[in-house]
């Protein structure tokens, strides 16, 4: 799946301003750049606001949930417990979670001294990685849609010189991952089961019709730069955080979807659906990342979206056109399937 196909990143405030004072004309292009100005200082603040929450001290938080330790050196720090890691690097989004790269809703920031992380960070990122049964003690375990990405019309990224389509390799994928979940006995369906064109609102209406419980879609990914490689896992942001590819937040952002009644459950499905699949592919982890893909945001339950290797790099290319991978990458999305729904299980039973 190509990025931009789903969504454009929201424009720079810069070119915002632009755009806004060349409407009024040249003679007023002074006085309208210094109205939108005030605007956009004014919707910065209140985006600010509404996303962030309040700052949290590293050192703060050690010392709330009792880590072991936190120490600094330079931008690299690390939060440890007896069995989990959290290691930040400052000034940016990113965060390695046991060795799996997490991108976290806001940076990691510099504030009176202290490297600082966002309330919303901490109850919708750290939290229920360390805690998953209070994540999901609400959830339940019965149901798992599986959505090939694509279909009929529709082929996805492609190489058609090396026939290679996305939308018949996620097919095969889903109906290999349906085959051994079914073999634990979990109830398992697609919302395709052939090459057929199926909407984005069709996919979602079938799982909130079945009553889903989880929602995993499959896809494979494609980018201009054929240097880019490796596995990503997509969940939803909360209501008014950016996505992982945009720095800025729009009134749109802020719009609460009703796959963010599952905030904390997307994060532990999202976590463990990245782990199993760089486990088994050994391809570069790019992390748990943010983004409103429709399929996502629209269904009723947990859901993530699943990226298994870039059809434009060469890499990667190579590894999915052999059976072998492609058995791996359903090992991967079966096991974060398994693990996460035996964490609903034992979250249900230490919260009766």
């Amino acid at each position: 799946m190509n990025l931009p196909s789903y969504y454009r990143l929201k424009k720079s405030a810069a070119h915002r301003a632009f755009d806004a004072s060349r409407a009024f004309g040249a003679g007023r292009a002074f006085g309208a750049g210094l109205l939108v100005g005030v605007w956009l200082a004014a919707e910065a603040a209140s985006a600010a606001s509404f996303i962030m929450g309040d700052a949290v001290s590293l050192s703060q938080l050690s010392h709330r949930y009792n880590f072991l330790a936190y120490t600094v050196q330079g931008k690299n720090l690390e939060l440890r417990t007896k069995f989990n890691t959290f290691t930040f690097e400052g000034d940016t989004r990113k965060v390695e979670f046991n060795n799996i790269l997490v991108w976290l809703n806001a940076p990691v920031a510099r504030h009176w001294g202290s490297w600082t992380i966002r309330d919303l960070d901490v109850d919708k990122t750290i939290l229920p990685l360390i805690h998953p049964s209070q994540a999901l003690k609400s959830e339940s375990w019965r149901l798992v849609i599986l959505d090939p990405g694509h279909g009929g019309q529709d082929p996805g990224a492609s190489d058609l010189r090396r026939n290679l389509e996305e939308k018949r390799i996620t097919l095969e994928l889903a109906q290999h991952v349906r085959t051994i979940l079914q073999k634990y006995n979990v109830d398992a369906r697609l919302t395709r089961g052939s090459d057929q064109t199926t909407d984005l609102d069709q996919r979602c209406l079938l799982a909130n019709r079945f009553g889903a419980d989880l929602f995993v879609s499959i896809h494979l990914n494609a980018a201009a730069n054929s240097e880019s490689s490796g596995i990503q896992t997509h969940i939803l942001p909360p209501a008014g955080c950016p996505i992982t590819e945009s720095a800025f937040v729009s009134s749109r952002d802020r719009v609460a979807f009703p796959g963010n009644r599952h905030d904390e459950a997307n994060m532990v499905l999202g976590y463990y659906l990245q782990k199993s699949l760089i486990k088994y592919t050994r391809l570069e982890d790019r992390g748990v990342r943010r983004s409103r893909f429709y399929v996502i945001r629209n269904v009723a339950c947990p859901a993530a979206l699943v990226e298994c290797g870039f059809i434009s790099s060469r890499n990667d290319r190579t590894k999915i056109m052999t059976s072998a991978y492609r058995d791996n990458v359903v090992r991967g999305i079966t096991e974060g399937i398994l693990t996460y729904l035996n964490m609903v299980k034992r979250a249900q039973a230490l919260n009766p």
